[in-house]
């Protein structure tokens, strides 16, 4: 890959997920969960575009590519439409299975400590926003093409129709996590919603472990993992003072925080 074919993959992955996180920044201004000051949106923002060059610098596919990947080395057990009545039904189909393939992944991250470790990073966030969406440790996309893209591969034989749907439908990721006064009522279980899932980052005790759902609640409300949030219930995020990365370095090495800050701690006071 020479410099200008590495510059374009960055600006591929990068810029469309950069401008609808910016837009949303900026619908938050309607009606605000919560007044942010100081927000942590510049951080992330500049996080997301370093984040998008690491992956174009180790030539991690998307999850897409590595379903087409799959299928074109045999995998596909059950076929799904590409056009006529039937795409609409694939499509859904398609969509379910990975969402709950996504509930079940992240309620393990949730579960297992060396998971944890790494997706604290995205909780840590103490004003939680629309560029907290990208606010993810590094290893984790790789996690997941080795897991649910692996899996959804080997069970689908995916026209490139459903995978360009299913990919531009990632963009409603944005949505859920934006710092905005938007909940879906008695309707919360049909999908995801900026409040529902505030509850889910939310600092508060009672909040935790709860409402895993990526796209689609019902999948909280099948497994009892749900908590239907008050009409005005919209608490602060955040793990706490201690657990936010006061820089990038802090970031790129997260899980290992603790040791960075103890070595740092020990070279001042030697110095």
């Amino acid at each position: 890959m020479d410099l200008s074919d590495f510059a374009e993959d960055v600006a591929y992955k990068s810029l469309p997920v950069l401008g609808a996180i910016l837009l949303a920044l900026a619908v938050e201004r309607l009606r605000p969960a919560e007044r942010q000051r100081p927000s942590s949106a510049a951080f992330n923002v500049a996080y997301t575009f370093v984040y998008a060059i690491g992956f174009a610098a180790l030539q991690l596919a998307t999850g897409a590519l590595t379903v087409a990947a799959v299928n074109a080395a045999g995998g596909g057990l059950i076929p799904l439409a590409h056009k006529g009545w039937q795409l609409l039904p694939s499509f859904l189909f398609y969509l379910l299975t990975l969402d709950l393939l996504e509930y079940l992944f992240h309620r393990a991250q949730h579960r297992y400590a060396w998971l944890w470790a790494m997706h604290s990073l995205h909780h840590s966030d103490p004003a939680m926003n629309a560029s907290t969406t990208e606010r993810h440790f590094w290893l984790e996309p790789g996690l997941k093409l080795l897991t649910i893209y692996l899996l959804a591969g080997l069970l689908f034989k995916t026209p490139p129709v459903i995978l360009g749907m299913y990919a531009l439908l990632g963009f409603y990721n944005i949505v859920p996590h934006m710092n905005l006064r938007l909940g879906f009522g008695r309707w919360w279980f049909l999908l995801n919603s900026p409040q529902y899932h505030r509850i889910h980052h939310s600092a508060r005790p009672e909040h935790y472990n709860c409402n895993y759902a990526a796209l689609f609640p019902f999948w909280d409300r099948i497994f009892g993992t749900y908590h239907v949030p008050q009409s005005d219930e919209y608490p602060p995020t955040g793990l706490g003072p201690d657990e936010t990365p006061n820089h990038f370095a802090e970031a790129l090495l997260w899980p290992l925080r603790r040791l960075w800050r103890r070595r740092a701690k020990q070279r001042q006071s030697v110095g």
